[in-house]
């Protein structure tokens, strides 16, 4: 799935107004090339170039907000990851491979500019947990821009007073959003099920591949 196709996806079905895919610029992509001297992934470029929001853009997921990065954001030094700001210092231990435009609640999403496939497919790791380890949570940018889009339409989208149900019965995701969002993530990326909707109790009615 490529970006054009995960947008008109997800406008098939995101209620808000999204502000990815909304002007071309190359300029981003360019600086960020010349000033480490490398050629960056193809669809990190197109993404870049044709998708990146022009201000940080939100999607609700349990807990913290997921934030995707505006396009000026996007940068070799990023604060607290790679860099102190205070100190005005590198941070070690974050390769130069790993470039983050996205997090949750801090915790760092990247793609590998040493993987140079067609598509990128997208880490996560958990932030303080004294090293970084990255584990994949989808196999493109669109397709993880799909399922950060499908989980806040599932949370956010459905009109309910209450889309989460915690109770004795355990932490579920209420029976409207979750008939919709489990049998969605199943098909569109199933080899990602548990990583998106595992915390819901509820998703094994959807038992991934």
């Amino acid at each position: 799935m490529n970006l054009t196709e995960s947008l008109e996806l997800i406008n098939s079905f995101f209620n808000e107004t999204i502000e990815f895919g909304k002007e071309e610029d190359s300029s981003t992509s360019s600086s960020l090339e010349q000033e480490k001297g490398i050629t960056l992934p193809p669809e990190l470029k197109n993404y870049i170039d044709k998708f990146a929001p022009a201000s940080n853009f939100y999607f609700t997921c349990i807990g913290n907000s997921l934030g995707v990065y505006a396009k000026q954001r996007l940068s070799w030094l990023m604060d607290g990851y790679n860099y102190n700001s205070a100190s005005k210092e590198p941070i070690k231990g974050w390769r130069e491979s790993w470039f983050i435009f996205s997090d949750e609640g801090a915790d760092p999403i990247i793609v590998k500019l040493n993987e140079q496939e067609k598509h990128s497919k997208v880490y996560k790791a958990m932030h303080g947990a004294g090293k970084w380890e990255f584990r994949p949570i989808a196999d493109s940018i669109g397709q993880f821009l799909v399922c950060a889009a499908a989980t806040h339409h599932a949370l956010c989208g459905f009109n309910l007073e209450d889309s989460i149900i915690d109770d004795r019965n355990g932490f579920n995701l209420a029976e409207e959003p979750a008939s919709w969002l489990f049998p969605f993530i199943h098909k569109h990326a199933s080899k990602y099920y548990e990583e998106w909707v595992s915390v819901f109790e509820n998703s094994n009615i959807f038992p991934g591949d």
